[in-house]
């Protein structure tokens, strides 16, 4: 993932912390974030076109989520800045290898690729404001009595893709 994705992620993950109404400066929000403006910036104009914040001009100005944080999925929030997702630049569209066609990797990078693409698929930024729900992903078995909410979900949408 890009730096920008990152900052992408940073920055939807703390206007979810704000009241739902509430829009927050670049400024105000690069102070939450340690981002820099500048950066932040740019990057919230790329949520913005993708749909996922909203922009309020004038005083008192800012950005907001455009829809609640369970609605925002981590691919709304990654792709603008991503040309794809991928595990190993050889997945990359530009990518130009000279083993290509003697890879013995390839293939199974890209079932890799394409199984972490379907577990971001169901993956909502609502998750991110709860840290305990990240605890034991994938390392609790089904009905652990500390299994997680989000790794039923992954458990499920791996369950139904599959």
């Amino acid at each position: 993932m890009s730096r920008k994705s990152e900052y992408a992620l940073i920055a939807v993950q703390q206007l979810a912390r704000s009241l739902p109404d509430r829009v927050v400066s670049v400024a105000d929000l690069s102070q939450q974030t340690q981002v820099p403006a500048d950066v932040l910036a740019k990057v919230l104009q790329g949520l913005k076109r993708a749909g996922v914040v909203r922009a309020v001009k004038g005083a008192g100005g800012g950005y907001g989520l455009s829809r609640s944080p369970a609605e925002i999925r981590f691919l709304d929030v990654v792709q603008p800045f991503e040309d794809k997702l991928a595990m190993v630049s050889c997945q990359m569209p530009s990518h130009e290898c000279e083993r290509l066609d003697t890879c013995s990797l390839r293939d199974p990078m890209a079932a890799l690729n394409a199984f972490v693409l379907r577990q971001f698929e169901g993956l909502t930024m609502d998750v991110f404001l709860v840290p305990h729900q990240w605890i034991a992903v994938g390392t609790r078995g089904a009905g652990h009595p500390h299994e997680t909410s989000l790794a039923r979900r992954l458990r499920a949408s791996d369950a139904a893709s599959g």
